[in-house]
Order: structure tokens, then sequence, then C-alpha cells
């Protein structure tokens, strides 16, 4: 059953809105204050804390050349439009779908802001255990993984299908992420003034 995040949203909720800046090469600026309590809730406090992550290139915390394209990408459009821009994409955990907005807002001297809002989350039947593996040259995935939308194919497929319907069992399943067609081909929405 779905969970809609209201003002009155839980701390593991509000933990979920995070925020930071990029220069314009792309280098992490500034982080919002709950960046470290969110690092933590992922298992990620070490290697994403403060003091290793700002003044760093933010695409050496994405993981495919795929996904660092597109988001690089959708950073220039933002700039070039001059306009805040927003889209939807899903960041789950292994027991829950978890839907997201991603925020673009160009700020002073080519900086952008990214905002990353938790709209809703879902918990999964069976938790979902799948590994990156875009970083092992030799690791042979069993599939890709799309970063918007976490939606999987099979390596030699064509048909994208939700994470829940690739049931991995008690072990990992190797994937590598990447951006399938429709989140590809999706239109930033322009909002007129930042929420």
């Amino acid at each position: 059953m779905s969970q809609p995040v209201t003002e009155n949203q839980s701390l593991e909720q509000a933990l979920e809105t995070v925020t930071l800046t990029v220069d314009a090469d792309n280098y992490i600026l500034s982080l919002s204050s709950n960046w470290e309590a969110v690092a933590a809730a992922g298992n990620a406090a070490d290697s994403l804390a403060c003091q290793k992550v700002i003044g760093k290139p933010l695409h050496e915390f994405i993981s495919s050349d795929t996904t660092r394209m597109y988001v690089e990408t959708c950073l220039k459009l933002c700039r070039l439009k001059k306009a805040t821009l927003f889209r939807p994409y899903r960041c789950d955990s292994t027991t829950h779908k978890r839907f997201m907005e991603l925020q673009l807002t160009p700020l002073d001297n080519q900086v952008v802001e990214m905002k990353h809002f938790l709209l809703k989350q879902e918990p999964f039947e069976t938790p979902l255990h799948f590994e990156d593996i875009s970083h092992d040259a030799h690791a042979l995935p069993q599939l890709l993984r799309c970063s918007m939308c976490n939606k999987v194919r099979p390596i030699q497929g064509d048909h994208w299908s939700a994470p829940e319907h690739y049931q991995t069992g008690s072990g990992s399943t190797p994937v590598i992420h990447t951006i399938c067609p429709d989140c590809n081909g999706m239109v930033w929405q322009k909002r007129s003034r930042p929420r």
C-alpha cells in the first residue's frame, strides 16, 4: 500500500529529501544538512561522508557511463534553458519501491541545485537484491537496470519490466546500470517556481 509523504512525514521519509549543488564543471559545492544521515541510512556513511564528497566531480558517484552522460546532459539542459526542470524517477531499496522526483534549479554562475524528493514508497512483496557490476570489466551481468525508473531487462532481451518481476532469491543478481529508451526519451517538465 502506498504511503504518501505529507508535512507530518516520518523521520525516515524526511531524510529522503536531499539537496546538493554543483558548479559549472559539475563539481559538488554543497550538501544539505541531512546528507550524512541519508548516507548512513543507505549504508554508505563512510563512502559518502561530506568531506569525501564536497569538492569532487559528481560523475565519481554515478555508476555507469550511460547514466553519467545522461545526468551531464540534464545539467546542461537546465543551464541552457535557465529554468527549473523536474522529472520523476525511482530509487528503490532492497525492501521498498521509492518514487522520487529530481528537481534541477539553475543558480548564479552556472551552479545547479539538485533536489531529490521522496514522493511515496511501497514495500516489495519479496526483498530484491541487485548488485551493480558496472565497474567490474570481468563480471557477467544478467540484467540491464535503468538508473531512472529501475526497470530491468535481460542482456539479450529487449523487453523492460518492473524489477519485482525478477525475483532474485537469496543472492544478488548482477546488473549494469543504463537508461531505458522510455526514460531516455522522457521530456523534462518546467516548473515556474521551485518547490
